[in-house]
């Protein structure tokens, strides 16, 4: 499958109004999906009141709620979500709720899990060619290959951004900008409380590309906000500066690369967030969905981890390569390997950004199967 892209430019309303247009298909395509889906089904309250009642109800939430947060405190990327429902012909409401899907899918890790991933950082002295690299696996339950997209931005207020997203969203999963700022990120699962002014995640990812210069500038931007679920965040800028951001809702704490590289997957490291996190010998409760129901939730998590950690100990990486460590299945493929083939999750994209050349590879599907389409950051 090729990865659809996109190249914008204009003001954040145009920028959506844009991405909405050529994306139509796949953002009805997303809504169909999740008002179909049996992770919907699970977190009705009231399994007496009609679905279609339950999901006016999360639409009038994530509007009421999230559209005046975005108007007050993201103005611009509230515009690009306006221009977004514009573009493809649906509600405002409809937008805002699908930026909220991890608000909505994700109220106790015990219950269900939205998404997951592996992020490895490379400094430039564990590469053969004497540059950093980032990559990511995205591991997800929901069918979103068909929606993801590499979208190229160059707004009139801030950076010019290359990012990889999905259809139906304003923010991204991840990205580079023209300062040489490298943004990835993959869920972790808090126990902290959801603010009343929480944002998604993916939304402060684009808004951190398109108006940070630095690492540390960035996790001033993101640790300034409550968010709508944990993540782990890899980023590094031009300088050299990597780092993991581990967040909860309400709180962060940054880890350093000891060796020439750094890994995260979905638990966390730091001590200050082990007080946060769902405990590490958490099992799945019989209000999770029923494949998972009694496996430890953090399972996977630890298996990918020490997994990355293995290869990379084996000495630099070959850029050339990098399938080698996304597509790896550590012997067979399963739900612990790093190309994940599980019951549920899934690895349906991966990543690489090259921070020095102003570049981005992504190949949809997984990499054991697939190949990298590379996309360039220029001047528009």
């Amino acid at each position: 499958m090729a990865v659809r892209f996109l190249d914008c430019v204009g003001s954040h309303y145009m920028i959506g109004i844009q991405q909405g247009r050529i994306a139509k298909p796949a953002i009805q395509s997303a809504w169909e999906t999740f008002q179909n889906s049996q992770q919907l089904d699970m977190i009705r309250k009231s399994k007496l009141a009609p679905k279609a009642l339950y999901i006016i109800h999360c639409q009038q939430k994530a509007e009421n709620i999230l559209k005046k947060i975005m108007k007050d405190m993201l103005p611009e990327q509230a515009e690009r979500i306006k221009g977004l429902a514009e573009g493809a012909d649906v509600p405002d409401k409809i937008i805002y709720l699908l930026q909220a899907l991890e608000m909505e899918l994700m109220p106790k890790v015990n219950m269900y899990v939205l998404g997951s991933g592996t992020l490895v950082g490379l400094k430039p002295e564990h590469t053969d060619t004497g540059e950093p690299v980032l990559l990511k696996n995205l591991d997800y339950s929901f069918p979103f290959e068909d929606m993801l997209l590499v979208r190229r931005c160059k707004p009139l207020a801030g950076c010019q951004t290359i990012e990889v997203t999905s259809a139906f969203l304003s923010g991204s999963h991840g990205g580079l900008n023209e300062h040489g700022l490298a943004i990835l990120h993959t869920n972790a699962y808090p126990t902290d409380s959801i603010s009343l002014k929480s944002i998604p995640i993916t939304l402060l990812i684009q808004e951190a590309l398109e108006t940070c210069h630095s690492t540390e500038e960035a996790i001033r931007l993101i640790s300034k906000y409550s968010l709508d679920s944990g993540a782990n965040l890899l980023i590094c800028d031009a300088s050299g500066d990597m780092r993991v951001l581990e967040t909860s809702r309400q709180h962060t704490a940054s880890r350093f690369p000891e060796k020439g590289y750094i890994v995260a997957t979905n638990h966390y490291l730091t001590p200050e967030m082990a007080q946060y996190m769902i405990p590490l010998d958490a099992v799945f409760t019989n209000k999770s969905l029923p494949r998972l129901q009694g496996a430890p939730v953090y399972e996977s998590s630890k298996a990918r981890y020490n997994r990355a950690i293995e290869l990379l100990n084996k000495g630099p990486i070959d850029t050339s390569n990098l399938t080698e460590i996304l597509a790896d299945h550590n012997g067979a493929p399963s739900d612990n390997s790093i190309c994940r083939h599980g019951p549920v999750l899934s690895t349906m994209a991966s990543v690489a950004i090259f921070p020095k050349r102003g570049m981005v590879k992504v190949l949809v599907g997984k990499p054991c199967e697939k190949e990298f389409e590379q996309f360039t950051l220029r001047k528009i």
